[in-house]
């Protein structure tokens, strides 16, 4: 699925946000920030003050919001959680578009991953050995200590963690040096976690990687390349900034994966299909991709799956929809209901305005897989295209009671108001918008346009959004004084 629309919405959040104090999305019970709640972070008050900052982050950062690759990291992710040890709270994942090598864990078990780390994996067993690097600093609470022992030093607010966040993740060592200068020891600038830190990661990461199925030395074997790489580049690579990688720590972890028995692990195919969406649509351009998925269809053995779905995706991008229908035609003959298939198929038909055989396909899928994110946006999104209002907001509403979080949803629902010309909702799925993206001036004023639109007889609704509106405006007070 594709929605353009959306980057509309990032764009005024970010112009927003650049000339408000820090925002965020708040549970309706939020912690006390600063002074003492540093000092005691307690798991109940990490779980959430991550989602606290998780949310701020959302409005600072490309997040990709790619309901294929959020399945593919979640479903994975929660496999590694399955077998890691000290889990206190749920685990969520999450996509940044950015090239470079990177991965980061926040409070509360929020992991995200640079698109970048995944397009350079050479196995899922690499991928995922990531992966359980950071669950490992969740569970053994390295962030959570890191933050309380520089609160002893200064308090902390929201606004210099999410700083520091933002900046670590787009440059590591400024971001660092932001978190560590406002706390008045630059001398750490450079260095995340402690190196003892590092190590316990790596070994209780690699212990976690194993027991989920897959090879631990994957490990070594990453963190090995990576570490010729860094020999030859101008700059230090951006995961070895955040995850200082000495030799001696490479070794360290060859000699613990020989410890674990040899296995061969083939990657699945979900991480074939993921890392050749990420190649074909955000690692390279779209004429850059269309001539590397070509040349690779043409060399001996290159007629795989991965390069002719990679290619599929050049070619719908560049508005080739007959030529990304005939190289997808093969894929869904061997597996008609793959949905990273079935995804571009949709987008191919839209493209087409081949509206009723999309809806009519999509229908089948949903009955099969009812509310499965995928299936569900791009059967809503062909029904907007398709003026078929009904029963886009019925899908997305049912989406939302399941997963009241996913910024696709949202804007494809304001889409769906605004074409039935329904302001006052149109307004209100805005707000929820810009309040997931924790943009509380925006979120507050579109709701003053949901209540100028309502219709004088509509008190129960009056009063709902006015509710709506004090809360948000509570959690925006009480953010502004941490």
């Amino acid at each position: 699925m594709q929605n353009p629309a959306v980057k509309t919405f990032f764009a005024i959040c970010l112009l927003s946000l650049s000339s408000y104090a820090p925002f965020a999305q708040a549970q309706s019970q939020l912690p006390d920030i600063g002074g003492s709640a540093f000092s005691t972070l307690t798991p109940e008050k990490e779980k959430q003050l991550g989602d606290v900052l998780m949310r701020q982050t959302r409005g600072r950062l490309p997040m990709v919001y790619d309901p294929l690759l959020d399945e593919y990291i979640n479903a994975l992710g929660n496999r590694l959680v399955a077998r890691a040890n000290d889990v206190k709270f749920p685990f969520k994942f999450y996509w940044v578009n950015n090239r470079q090598i990177n991965a980061f864990a926040t409070l509360g078990g929020n992991i995200a991953s640079h698109t970048g780390t995944l397009a350079v994996a050479e196995s899922e067993s690499e991928f995922a050995s990531v992966m359980a690097h950071e669950i490992a600093h969740v569970t053994q609470r390295h962030i959570a200590r890191f933050v309380e022992a520089q609160n002893q030093r200064a308090p902390l607010t929201i606004a210099s963690l999410l700083g520091a966040i933002v900046l670590a993740t787009v440059n590591p060592e400024a971001g660092m040096a932001a978190m560590v200068a406002s706390q008045g020891a630059a001398q750490q600038s450079a260095i995340n976690f402690t190196r003892s830190n590092e190590q316990e990661a790596d070994r209780i990461g690699m212990t976690i990687l194993a027991e989920a199925g897959f090879d631990p030395n994957a490990v070594p074997a990453f963190f090995g390349r990576l570490a010729e790489q860094s020999r030859f580049a101008n700059q230090q690579l951006a995961f070895l900034q955040t995850h200082p990688l000495s030799q001696a720590r490479v070794a360290d972890t060859r000699l613990r994966a020989q410890q674990f028995p040899q296995r061969f692990v083939p990657d699945s195919m979900d991480f074939t299909l993921s890392q050749a969406r990420v190649l074909a649509r955000y690692h390279h351009n779209t004429q850059d991709a269309l001539v590397i998925f070509k040349r690779r269809l043409a060399e001996p053995g290159g007629n795989t799956r991965a390069n002719r779905y990679a290619l599929a995706i050049a070619l719908l991008d560049s508005k080739d929809y007959a030529a990304a229908l005939e190289m997808l035609k093969p894929l869904m003959e061997q597996d008609a209901h793959n949905l990273y298939y079935l995804d571009v198929y949709t987008d191919i038909l839209i493209g087409q305005q081949r509206f009723d055989e999309a809806l009519e396909r999509l229908q089948q899928e949903y009955l099969l897989r009812p509310n499965n994110q995928v299936v569900t946006l791009n059967y809503a999104n062909v029904a907007v295209k398709a003026g078929s209002y009904p029963l886009a907001i019925h899908l997305l509403r049912n989406l939302l009671y399941h997963k009241d979080d996913n910024i696709l949803a949202y804007d494809l629902l304001a889409e769906a108001y605004k074409k039935q010309e329904d302001f006052a909702r149109y307004y209100e799925a805005r707000a929820d918008l810009f309040y997931q993206m924790a943009n509380y001036p925006k979120a507050i004023d579109d709701l003053n346009e949901a209540l100028n639109h309502l219709k004088p007889e509509a008190r129960l609704e009056n009063r709902r959004l006015e509710a709506k509106k004090r809360q948000w405006q509570a959690e925006f007070e009480r953010l502004q004084r941490m």
